[in-house]
């Protein structure tokens, strides 16, 4: 009984923490760039299941013999970011960006370095290219990137060329496995221990364009109203087994 009272538990507790990730997947579900988490699900482990039985007189041990496994449940062991690409919406605006590989390179005002899909850049009043937060894009070179006051085009591989064709800059588009990213924000990510990554082979970039959130609304609902199912059983199980534990307690009590 104590197995079952543990093992409703875990699962209260497991699908509580997966609910949080699911909420934050809806609540960005519109959000440019946003990648989705995962929580990864892992069994506690099993526990033997005994049977005791007299053996032959004169002796008078008992024989203890394994006749299968319970399990106690499962806990929430790491939440995962789905880095698959989200849709692509076009917006024909000129520093409007998206990405098929890799990550723009941003820095904010106090000079910390993150990396994003979101290509939603525009000028600043100092010709610098800017996120929506106002923080700087970063070129190849590592330096924030200044735009000439005409119309620029952006090329596949991120070079940035001025309405005479003249490279004016190239974007830093950084590769990264996917454990060497942090989330740091709803579109944000922060490199682990000092990874650069590596240049995009590929960018893929698309001008007038924007990535759209790979979290789809429709499915996330019905994972949390699936999750939230599991929940509510889990506690339904764990008040049965609360009053019957109560009751045999008492029970033990009067002998």
């Amino acid at each position: 009984m104590i197995k079952g009272l543990y093992s409703a538990f875990t699962a209260m507790e497991a699908a509580w923490r997966y609910q949080d990730v699911l909420a934050n997947n809806i609540a960005n579900a519109s959000t440019v760039g946003f990648k989705r988490e995962i929580a990864s699900l892992a069994p506690l482990g099993d526990v033997p299941i005994s049977q005791q039985a007299p053996v032959p007189a004169p002796l008078t041990a008992r024989i203890q013999a394994v006749v299968g496994q319970v399990g106690t449940g499962k806990f929430v062991a790491e939440f995962v970011t789905d880095f698959q690409q989200g849709m692509l919406r076009q917006t024909g605006l000129e520093l409007d960006l998206a990405l098929a590989a890799g990550f723009f390179t941003i820095r904010d005002e106090v000079g910390n370095v993150f990396y994003t899909r979101d290509g939603r850049f525009q000028r600043d009043a100092a010709g610098s290219l800017v996120t929506s937060a106002g923080y700087y894009v970063l070129g190849e070179d590592g330096n924030p990137i200044t735009l000439p006051p005409t119309p620029v085009t952006v090329g596949p591989d991120g070079a940035i060329r001025d309405d005479n064709g003249n490279e004016v800059a190239r974007l830093r588009i950084r590769d990264f496995a996917p454990l060497q990213l942090a989330r740091a924000g709803e579109a944000y990510f922060r490199a682990l221990d000092g990874a650069e990554g590596i240049p995009a082979a590929d960018p893929g970039l698309r001008q007038g364009y924007l990535e759209s959130s790979n979290a789809n609304l429709v499915e996330e609902l019905t994972s949390l109203l699936a999750v939230q199912r599991v929940y509510q059983a889990s506690q339904a199980v764990l008040a049965r087994l609360d009053t019957t534990l109560d009751q045999a307690s008492g029970e033990l009590g009067r002998l």
